[in-house]
């Protein structure tokens, strides 16, 4: 995805939210003085080259400076970790009583992408959870999914946040009891990056002992050029399909061509720049396709 208008001023914010989560007490002049650094580098940005996921690495990655710490998440990763875990078995028993065990899953684990330091929504999953509405799925693109996966024998799905990755167990663990001769392959950032999630947070939820986990880049978003070869594999497979999760992956997807593939985005719209081009309201799950013009 190409800079938009309203990305500029949502990542000067999110360098002011993200010192206030971090280190409330950080001295005005150095969220300034990190806040200019972010500035002078999206002046001299080249309009005609894709800005995602690479800004917002740039714009983390002066905050990490700042503080002089090169995982400033780490701990909070851990917490929300431990948070979801303790919710795990009460949405495991929704999802495997409902009627429609794998959409429940599904929901699940686009609520689950509540749990994002890196946007200005509230994080409050567990009331989400317990009070979805089937008005809030905006785009619903479940049953051509389906039908993917029944016309496929390979899965990659990329993942976004740590807290949310045990939800994306429960989906996972799901879809192998609803489609038990599909592989499905998971891919994590490879190195910390704001509160996406890593190996060391799929090991710790337990996915690595269900499916194979493999190591993307180290941005918030899907970087092809700095992405592993085992990634590229996966990716690149020919008549696979793709489920990509939360919003930094769509933007870094967005407009890429993928020959032979089928790609769906599930994420959360939690930004006026989401609402806008998928023509829905702040909080609504998009379940979507990829089309050539969309």
């Amino acid at each position: 995805m190409y800079l938009e208008p309203e990305c500029i001023p949502c990542l000067i914010n999110q360098v002011f939210r993200a010192f206030q989560l971090l280190k409330p007490d950080t001295p005005r002049e150095i969220i300034i003085d990190t806040q200019r650094k972010l500035m002078e580098y999206l002046i001299s940005f080249d309009l005609e080259k894709r800005a995602s996921p690479i800004i917002g690495k740039v714009a983390y990655n002066l905050v990490a400076e700042a503080l002089g710490v090169k995982d400033p998440y780490a701990s909070i990763k851990k917490q929300y970790n431990k948070l979801a875990l303790q919710f795990y078995d009460e949405a495991r028993k929704i999802v495997t009583k409902a009627e429609d065990p794998l959409f429940e899953a599904i929901i699940v684990a686009a609520l689950g992408n509540t749990i994002d330091f890196g946007t200005s929504h509230k994080i409050d999953f567990i009331h989400d959870i317990k009070n979805f509405t089937p008005d809030k799925l905006a785009i619903n693109d479940y049953e051509t999914f389906k039908q993917s996966l029944l016309d496929t024998d390979h899965l990659l799905i990329l993942l976004d946040n740590a807290g949310e990755i045990v939800f994306d167990k429960l989906l996972v663990e799901t879809m192998l009891k609803t489609f038990p001769e599909l592989e499905i392959i998971c891919s994590v950032r490879s190195a910390p990056i704001i509160n996406d999630a890593t190996l060391e947070d799929a090991k710790f939820v337990g996915l690595t002992d269900l499916v194979q986990v493999i190591e993307a880049s180290g941005t918030p978003g899907i970087d092809i050029p700095t992405t592993t070869d085992e990634f590229k594999k996966h990716f690149f497979l020919k008549d696979g399909v793709i489920l990509s999760k939360g919003q930094g992956n769509f933007e870094s997807l967005h407009g890429m061509e993928i020959p032979n593939k089928e790609l769906y985005y599930l994420l959360k719209a939690k930004c006026s720049l989401m609402v806008r081009l998928f023509s829905v309201k702040e909080g609504n799950i998009i379940f979507k396709r990829k089309t050539k013009n969309f």
